[in-house]
């Protein structure tokens, strides 16, 4: 069996996205690799602790990187060519040539709201948008850094829509551009707090938003700081936040954004020396992992993230649809945690 019936032609994606159509994978030739024995890991019960560890970058030694990370990898990167995921449509890193694209139908007298269901038809445009590099200034990149303060505990739907009534909200009121420093520096507390109730912990948000606006428009002349250590000293910005605010507000890649997904995952595939949670510790061993390969820096994030999303999902794995699931002609590595019973029903035809 060809690995693209591994695909049935629809993916029901989470939480209200449209179903994606997945097309036929095109067929590349791999230099066969020996599968590696994963060592057993014993499973123990233990506080959270942070590691320190020190990045090199002297000489070319890959023996550090797992045998069956490039294999995997490259793999899940082909299936992700297949499948429009929530992060490739309504990421944090979307959210700003969205909320740019309100801005041009506000201007044309169209006030609607862009649902998801509709962003497939916008996808053209929206990519002038991204690439149009004259478009990120100061108002994109506060955009992008306040999507990316209310995307922690909240799902990118809920995010979505936070921000585009949000964003709306304040071109209504007059301001040119929508949300800014100046439109959050004039919004109350209880007001903002209010608007963004959907959202988790949305009380202490609207404090750190409010709080970092302010900081910024006195300190960094309303602008994002361009570097990782003033980002992370804001209200509600940690490394994870950091890293992709500097990948798209400044084109900059100095470290790893590392989220749930991605922790869940590595350590699944046994891609990390040791069972590590902490998201912080995960980014530092994959940098020294990959130290040599920093070209995957910026997109091992929504290559994991929307794997994650849709066919490596927390609960409910599609092992029955993943290509890492058997070693044929197109795979030589197979997943260490495949759900060997689901593949069992599917195989009898039992639901």
């Amino acid at each position: 069996m060809s690995q693209s019936k591994y695909f049935k032609n629809k993916i029901k994606l989470s939480n209200n996205l449209s179903t994606t159509t997945v097309t036929k994978v095109k067929s590349e030739n791999t230099e066969v690799l020996d599968q590696s024995k994963t060592q057993s890991r014993t499973k123990r019960v233990r506080k959270l602790q942070h590691i320190k560890l020190e990045t090199t970058d002297d000489g070319d030694d890959d023996s550090i990187i797992p045998d069956n990370f490039f294999p995997m990898y490259n793999k899940i990167k082909e299936m992700r060519k297949l499948i429009t995921t929530p992060v490739d449509l309504i990421g944090c890193v979307k959210i700003p040539a969205l909320l740019f694209l309100i801005t041009k139908r506000f201007q044309n007298g169209i006030t609607d709201e862009i649902s998801i269901d509709q962003i497939p038809n916008h996808l053209e445009e929206l990519k002038l948008i991204e690439n149009n590099k004259l478009n990120i200034d100061k108002f994109w990149r506060f955009q992008l850094l306040v999507t990316l303060l209310f995307s922690s505990q909240t799902k990118d739907e809920i995010n979505y829509q936070v921000m585009q009534n949000l964003h709306l909200n304040y071109l209504i009121k007059g301001y040119k551009n929508g949300l800014c420093i100046e439109s959050i520096l004039n919004t109350s507390y209880n007001e903002l707090d209010q608007m963004i109730f959907k959202i988790g912990f949305h009380s202490r948000k609207a404090n750190y938003l409010i709080e970092t606006s302010k900081i910024l428009h006195e300190n960094f002349n309303d602008d994002i700081p361009n570097n990782i250590n003033d980002l992370i000293n804001l209200k509600g910005i940690g490394y994870k936040m950091g890293h992709l605010i500097l990948q798209g507000a400044w084109n900059e890649t100095v470290g790893i954004s590392v989220d749930t997904h991605m922790v869940r995952l590595c350590n699944m595939f046994n891609w990390l020396p040791k069972n590590e949670k902490n998201p912080d510790n995960v980014r530092k061993l994959l940098e020294i992992m990959l130290i040599n390969h920093k070209d995957l820096w910026m997109e091992i994030n929504p290559v994991l993230v929307g794997f994650g999303q849709t066919v490596c999902t927390p609960i409910g794995r599609r092992c029955d649809l993943c290509w890492l699931s058997k070693i044929d002609e197109f795979n030589d590595v197979k997943c260490p945690v495949i759900d060997k019973k689901l593949l069992l029903r599917i195989n009898r035809g039992e639901n």
